[in-house]
């Protein structure tokens, strides 16, 4: 069974087609019933472990904690960040 993943329907089209691209196997849904959601802001808000902010930012280790919960890659986890425009910050290794 996919983990699945709250997004805006604004944005289920856009996600849908990267997750194919990209071949990550989480499922989409827009109900409201996934464990972790993304929402859409208008300054850089700081993410959480069950809210991910798109144009806002994330500590490292709360992205490295979804990728978990979600059971995807820490590099889809990334590209997932990148495509929604959320920064990482707090980097363990220092390198963001």
């Amino acid at each position: 069974m996919k983990a699945k993943l709250d997004v805006p329907v604004s944005m289920e089209k856009q996600l849908r087609d990267f997750f194919d691209k990209e071949a990550i196997e989480l499922e989409l849904v827009t109900d409201g019933s996934a464990d972790v959601k993304v929402l859409e802001c208008e300054e850089r808000t700081k993410s959480d472990t069950t809210t991910i902010y798109a144009g806002g930012w994330i500590p490292c280790e709360t992205a490295r904690a979804i990728a978990g919960n979600l059971g995807i890659t820490i590099r889809h986890m990334g590209k997932l960040l990148t495509h929604i425009d959320t920064k990482i910050r707090d980097c363990g290794l220092g390198c963001f």
